[in-house]
Parts: C-alpha cells; sequence; structure tokens
C-alpha cells in the first residue's frame, strides 16, 4: 500500500501551508470549509508535493512509461484543517497541548471492502460501520479508531475518484472521530 496522505490538525494552517511550501515545496492544491450542525466551521486544504512524475519518467532506471508509474513512489499530499471556535478539529488541537500535530496517515487501497475485511482480522476496528462514499465521485474513506500501537494514530484506507478530496466525505470522517465527551461539555 501507498501512503496517499498525511492529514495534520493545527492551530495555523497559514503555518503549516508555509512552513511545508518553504521546506518541501508543497503548494495548495485544494482549499474548502466544512460547516457543522452546531454551526462551527473547519478550514481543510490539500497541499500538492513538488514532485513531478513526468520528470521521473526520462530517468534511467525507468526505461518505459509504465514501469515508472508503477513503481515510482511520490511524496504523498498532505491535508491540513483548522478549527473554528468549539469545532472539532479545534477541539483535537487544543488536546494535543494546542499545537496539533498529525491526525491521521491514510494509505491508498484498489479494493476497500478487501482491506476492511483485512484489516478486522488482524483486530483492527473502524470508527463507522460501514465505508464513507462521496456521491460527486467514487472516492471511498474509512477510518481505522485510534491505534494505541501506533501512540493513537488514526489510519485511513482510501480508495480513490478522480477528483481528490470531497467536502461531505471528510465532514463525516471528521463526525466518526468526534471525542464523545465533548457532547457532554
Amino acid at each position: 500500500m501507498r501512503l496517499d496522505h498525511i492529514a495534520f490538525r493545527v492551530s495555523s494552517k497559514d503555518g503549516a501551508k508555509n512552513l511545508l511550501s518553504k521546506l518541501l515545496g508543497y503548494t495548495i492544491k485544494q482549499p474548502f470549509e466544512i460547516f457543522f450542525e452546531d454551526g462551527s466551521t473547519v478550514e481543510c486544504f490539500a497541499l500538492k508535493p513538488p514532485e513531478d512524475i513526468s520528470k521521473k519518467l526520462n530517468h534511467k532506471l525507468f526505461p518505459t512509461v509504465g514501469y515508472a508509474t508503477a513503481h515510482y513512489h511520490m511524496a504523498p499530499e498532505i491535508f491540513v484543517s483548522e478549527g473554528g471556535t468549539n469545532s472539532i478539529a479545534k477541539n483535537w488541537v487544543e488536546k494535543q497541548n494546542g499545537v496539533g500535530g498529525i491526525h491521521h496517515l491514510a494509505y491508498e487501497s484498489d479494493d476497500i471492502e478487501w482491506d476492511v475485511k483485512r484489516w478486522k482480522k488482524h483486530g483492527i476496528e473502524f470508527s463507522t460501520d460501514g465505508i464513507i462514499e462521496c456521491p460527486d465521485d467514487e472516492l471511498r474513506q474509512i477510518f481505522t479508531k485510534p491505534l494505541p500501537a501506533l501512540g493513537n494514530i488514526i489510519l485511513e484506507l482510501i480508495q480513490r475518484g478522480d477528483k481528490g478530496f470531497c467536502g461531505n466525505s471528510v465532514k463525516r470522517l471528521m463526525e466518526s472521530t468526534k471525542d464523545r465527551n465533548e457532547d457532554k461539555k
């Protein structure tokens, strides 16, 4: 499985964007905002890596286009979210000493149903009963529950469509990992 994207929840999305663009050459690919029923919002954007696979195709190690695209591993996208007051993202950041960090690592799946079944056989639990689908694309995603063996990080399985991220799917994924204690505030 290829690492598809790394998702950060941060206190300053602009600070994260500036650092990742200066140090690693990432650029904004897709900004969007998510609105929740409680009135809170989360601002998000996907950052695309600086690598251009077309430049790698001419390399001596990759004599044919098919081989190069099948075996060259580009850097993953980075997904950044910053939450407004009392949002899922803001509350998560506050629990991480106010600075946030990596929320989840997403791995590309060619057959998400098969991977979910395989992971469940290894005792992995998921944050939803089923796979979250984007109605506008063939994008399909699911989060694990936090994994103590990995420092409580969440893993995501993602089977991509053609359009990138889907705001409604991101919203449903965020809601699936909401700390149930937040509802008692």
